[in-house]
């Protein structure tokens, strides 16, 4: 894996950040890993910090089910900030059985020009793999 990737998850359920933390640590030691229960607050660090690690690429793995702030939320926002913001991040969307059940919800998401991908919880090292081909490499856009 690519130690030059950050992750940020985004997920309401304090043990699905702690569990898809522990995996990616556990794939490598190296990656530097940000978690967010609130997508609102994830949202504010995007957008204060656009300067930081301009060559590392950030991978956004996001919950779409969440109670103050839903994925589909965080990603409409998301979408407001300028592409060269936008540009710095890859979206990939973490469901699971009950979300994906709902073929208008997938189907929604992934209408969003930012999200690159969906997989469903939890991440297992082929999904990650497979995930990975949506990140560019560090450097380009």
């Amino acid at each position: 894996m690519n130690t030059e990737l950050s992750f940020i998850i985004i997920d309401d359920s304090e043990l699905d950040c702690y569990v898809t933390q522990k995996f990616l640590q556990r794939a490598n030691q190296n990656l530097i890993i940000k978690t967010f229960n609130d997508a609102q607050e994830a949202l504010e660090l995007i957008r204060d910090n656009n300067n930081l690690d301009t060559v590392r690429p950030k991978v956004i793995l996001l919950d779409l089910q969440m109670p103050v702030m839903s994925g589909f939320k965080f990603v409409e926002e998301f979408e407001k900030i300028p592409a060269e913001i936008q540009n710095k991040y890859v979206i990939i969307v973490l469901t699971v059985l009950s979300t994906s059940n709902d073929p208008k919800d997938i189907y929604k998401i992934l209408t969003f020009k930012t999200v690159k991908s969906l997989v469903e919880k939890p991440l297992t090292l082929e999904k990650l793999a497979s995930l990975l081909k949506y990140v560019p490499p560090a450097g380009n856009k």
